[in-house]
């Protein structure tokens, strides 16, 4: 059991971390402003201020594994002990949970639905995402859009990763109600995640990078208790910064992952066409995810230990992040069915 009791009691670096991340996202996003036609290719490289944003455009969808990180962080600091010890039922536990996401969920969802229809009728076109049937309805209405083995967003698309994390909520009430070992077990779920990846990248993206933050969070509470706090912090700060920068110059000049990918290619020639050594092939790919996420929570997360807080002037700026995630792709949905009934269309 971890000695919460020596934790700070809040950690405003880490809310100003995932403020970051949604605000990523969002430029990610911009490209849905676009009417592309799907039978030309989407070119990154061709976009505005790609020399300074590209490395935005190509990795910024994985802020959405940081969230995911950061999550499992924060829920195995703040609910394992208390479930593990019957503090917080079920019903409290799912009841704080969705009571903060749902009806923001819904709301938007009942918005992008309305807007498609007079898109539809209006263009004879979507805009965005075309996965719009019942099935996806009901789905989306019940949180479980991406439980499928696919990839296929719907409605208010960046939603998926809520339907997502409504999973690993579950996922981890169960770990923590269930089982003793559960950070032993953060590592069997992480690898299970892996493993997802190969047949559901969503769902795998998920568990992988959630039960990864789990298991920052027990060396952040062995680390905080030792005498050693202050040296490993200034370790793990240039060793994340070093890392940042390694992905930052591997977008500039590949050589990194295609090093890591080709003296795999040479180990295992087969590797792509089998699971097991497939799995090896995906950690080149989210490195991000495996190395410099953990290690960039953990750096900020000791650091705010160590000085008593960090950013937390800050943080007030990313209290809304959720709203932030919920709301960016419907407000651009709106501008656009403004312009679709003003009968300005957008074209490359």
């Amino acid at each position: 059991m971890t000695n919460t009791n020596s934790l700070p009691k809040y950690l405003y670096s880490l809310d100003v971390l995932r403020g970051v991340a949604a605000l990523v996202v969002v430029l990610v996003h911009w490209r849905y402003f676009l009417d592309v036609d799907v039978s030309i290719p989407f070119r990154m490289e061709e976009q505005p201020f790609y020399n300074v944003l590209g490395v935005f455009y190509n990795y910024g969808w994985l802020a959405v594994d940081l969230f995911f990180s950061l999550s499992g962080f924060v829920f195995y600091w703040l609910y394992a002990d208390a479930i593990a010890s019957n503090k917080v039922s079920g019903f409290n536990f799912f009841v704080m949970r969705f009571s903060r996401l749902y009806p923001l969920h819904f709301a938007t969802f009942i918005f992008v639905s309305v807007g498609q229809v007079f898109v539809y009728l209006k263009t004879g076109s979507v805009f965005a995402f075309e996965n719009l049937d019942h099935l996806y309805a009901v789905l989306n209405v019940f949180m479980m859009s991406s439980w499928l083995f696919n990839n296929e967003h719907s409605f208010n698309g960046p939603a998926w990763s809520l339907s997502v994390e409504a999973l690993l909520y579950i996922l981890f009430f169960l770990v923590c109600l269930t089982f003793k070992r559960r950070y032993l077990t953060a590592v069997c779920m992480a690898i299970i995640g892996l493993v997802l990846i190969q047949i559901a990248s969503d769902m795998g993206r998920g568990v992988f990078s959630f039960f990864v933050g789990g298991l920052v969070f027990w060396g952040y509470s062995k680390i905080t208790g030792s005498k050693y706090l202050k040296p490993i912090a200034v370790m793990l700060t240039v060793t994340a910064i070093f890392l940042t920068y390694l992905v930052y110059a591997d977008f500039k000049d590949p050589f990194f992952f295609d090093l890591v990918g080709g003296a795999l290619s040479a180990v295992m020639p087969a590797a792509q066409q089998s699971l097991i050594p497939g799995i090896i092939f995906r950690l080149s790919k989210y490195s991000i995810t495996a190395l410099v996420f953990p290690s960039v929570i953990l750096m900020f997360a000791l650091l705010e230990a160590w000085r008593g807080t960090l950013g937390k002037r800050r943080s007030f700026l990313f209290d809304n992040r959720y709203s932030v995630y919920l709301l960016h792709f419907p407000l651009q949905f709106l501008f656009y069915v403004i312009a679709v009934a003003l009968g300005v269309y957008l074209q490359i």
